[in-house]
C-alpha cells in the first residue's frame, strides 16, 4: 500500500479511536511542526490539548520499517500513534509520548527514529500499545499542560465624548517661599 494512502488511512483510524475515547478531535490546515491532529479533553476557556503526530506504516510486503519524527517536532504537549500493519490480517496502534520519542536513535539529520522489524515488532513495542492506560495518560498529560493565559472578556463600544472648554474665573496670586 503506498504511504501516502496509509498515511490518510492511519489519521482516520487514529481520529475515530480518540474520538470515541471521548476527545474532541481536530484537524489543523496546514498542519505545522508536524501536528497532524490536535486532541482537547473539553472546550472551556483556558483550554487545553495536545498535538498528535500520526504515522501508518505496513511490513505487509516488506519486513522492516521505520518512523523518523524530526527533534523540533518533539515537546512536552505532542504525541506520535503509530498505525502499523503487521500483517495482511493484524493492523495495531501505538502510542509513544515525549519521553518515549526521545529514547529512539537520532539520525545524523536531527531526526528521532524507531526501526521497526516484522519479526520482533510485536514484542518490541508491546509496551506502546494504544489502550486505555494509553488514553489515560493522554488525558493526563492534556490536563497538566500549561496554559500562556486564559481567555478574557473581550469588551468592545463606541463612545462619544464631548468637552466644553475649560473656563478659568477669579484672580488671584500664587506665592511660593523657597
Amino acid at each position: 500500500m503506498k504511504n501516502s494512502l496509509l498515511e490518510h488511512i492511519a489519521e482516520a483510524r487514529v481520529s475515530y479511536e480518540l474520538h470515541r475515547a471521548g476527545f474532541l478531535v481536530a484537524k489543523p490546515k496546514p498542519d505545522l511542526t508536524g501536528t497532524d491532529l490536535l486532541v482537547f479533553s473539553e472546550m472551556q476557556d483556558g483550554v487545553k490539548f495536545c498535538r498528535i503526530q500520526c504515522k501508518g506504516r505496513s511490513l505487509v510486503s516488506s519486513p522492516k520499517s521505520n518512523i523518523k519524527i524530526p527533534r523540533r517536532y518533539v515537546s512536552n504537549g505532542s504525541i506520535a500513534i503509530l498505525y502499523l500493519q503487521i500483517s495482511q490480517n493484524e493492523n495495531r496502534m501505538y502510542c509513544f509520548f515525549p519521553s518515549d520519542i526521545c529514547q529512539w536513535h537520532l539520525t545524523s539529520k536531527n531526526r528521532y527514529q524507531l526501526s521497526l522489524s516484522r519479526s520482533n515488532v510485536r514484542e518490541k513495542l508491546d509496551f506502546y500499545n494504544f489502550d486505555e492506560t494509553k488514553v489515560d495518560l493522554i488525558r493526563l498529560l492534556i490536563r497538566n499542560a500549561e496554559t500562556s493565559g486564559e481567555f478574557h472578556t473581550l469588551v468592545y463600544g463606541k463612545a462619544e465624548v464631548k468637552l466644553a472648554p475649560p473656563r478659568v474665573s477669579g484672580s488671584g496670586v500664587v506665592n511660593y517661599d523657597t
